[in-house]
Order: C-alpha cells, then structure tokens, then sequence
C-alpha cells in the first residue's frame, strides 16, 4: 500500500524500488481494487439517476409498471453489480498490460509481462483517483441535479463545451482530456522510461499509443452505441 500511495509524490523512487524487487505488489493490487469497489458503491445512486434518464428519454412508450420493475431490479442487484464489476476491472488490468507490453516488444524495450502489470497497477491507481474526484464533486453538485446522462464526468474539457455544441461522441473524447489522463500518461512514460533503462523520449512513444488507445476505445463504443441507438428509433 506504502507503494501505492507514493506513486503520488514521488513516482521515481517508487519505480526504481520496482525494477530491483523480485516479489509482486499484491497489497498493491488489493489497495487499487478496494478503491474501485468504494468508488463503484458511491456511484449507486448516480447510476440509478442515469437508468432514470435514460428511460424518460426514450421514443418508446415505457409503461410506469416497467420502469418500476426495472428500478426494483437495478435496486436489488446494485451491490453485486458494484463488486462484480471488479472482475472486470481486473480483466481490463490484463488487457492493457498485454498492449503496453506488446508494444514494448515493439519498440525493441526490454521488460517484462510481470514488471508491464506491475506499471500498469500503479499508474492506474491515478485514474482510479480520478474517477474518485469525479464521484466527489457529483455528491457535491447534487445527484438530484443531474439532467443528463452524458454530463457526469466533471474533470475534464468537456466543461468548456457541451453535447449539443459538439455531439456526444466528441464530448466524450473531451471529457478524457483531464489531468488525470495526462498524470497516467506521464507517469506510464516515467514508469517505463525506468524500468527498461531507456531516456524518457524513447518510452513516451509506446506509451502514448497505448494512451490513445485506451481514449480512443470509450469512444468508439459511444459512437456506435449512440448509432444503434438512433437507428432502433431509440433516441432521436
């Protein structure tokens, strides 16, 4: 955890401990997937804000009965929804390893799988951080004050715009242009950069493929979902 909690301050030391320690951070990993748990709790109440939007924004006739079963149902499994959705962090965890490591390969750095998962754990303790700070300011705007189901990411330029100047999808991609972004990619280069014994400059550029990959992704997905969307006659 002590580990963890440094990648904060003082990124350098935490790194260079890395490279030379044999035993895998496993309290690390723990810290990192009680923190997605917590956050995942806390946001209960905004999801279900959301699955409340959702409905009302519909072209289809939804019926009281059907929301309020739905609503029962989004009720009785928040909790198992909330930690279920560990798994899937976890799995990501995984996913972004085998790219950064891929890409390492790539790039001719010497490190390996375990030391790439290792990295990745600990640089996305900031994003998790992040998401945090998002889920703070929610409670503190006001969940009640939720009026649409695409404003809820409040770090990032997508402040500075809004979904009918520049459409949801592009929104998004701004909404993922925030500090803590730029903080995990600094620290992934950083990281890296160490790791492999190689000068920032060389580690930045796997790094910042990587980076855009896991931008580019949400955004796709938001695209195509709001595509589906519009065509079933769902959203206008």
């Amino acid at each position: 955890m002590d580990t963890l909690i440094k990648v904060i301050y003082s990124p350098v030391k935490v790194f260079r401990k890395m490279k030379n320690m044999e035993k895998f951070p496993a309290m690390s990993l723990i810290v990192l997937l009680i923190v997605v748990v917590i956050n995942n709790i806390l946001m209960i109440p905004v999801t279900t804000k959301i699955f409340e939007l959702t409905f009302s924004s519909m072209q289809i006739p939804v019926s009281d009965d059907q929301v309020e079963k739905a609503m029962l149902m989004l009720h009785k499994m928040r909790y198992l929804t909330a930690v279920g959705a560990v798994f899937t962090y976890c799995f990501t965890l995984v996913v972004y390893t085998l790219i950064i490591w891929v890409f390492t390969k790539i790039a001719k750095l010497s490190l390996s799988f375990s030391k790439a998962f290792e990295l990745i754990i600990h640089c996305c303790f900031i994003l998790v951080i992040g998401s945090l700070v998002n889920t703070f300011i929610l409670y503190y705007q006001g969940i009640e004050n939720i009026t649409n189901i695409y404003k809820i990411s409040l770090t990032g330029l997508n402040l500075l715009t809004s979904t009918e100047q520049v459409g949801v999808t592009f929104y998004t991609f701004l909404s993922l242009i925030n500090p803590f972004y730029i903080w995990f990619l600094f620290l992934l280069t950083l990281g890296l950069a160490t790791l492999a014994d190689v000068k920032f400059s060389k580690a930045f550029f796997p790094c910042f493929l990587f980076w855009i990959i896991i931008i580019v992704f949400p955004v796709v997905t938001i695209y195509f979902s709001q595509m589906i969307m519009q065509r079933s006659g769902l959203v206008m």
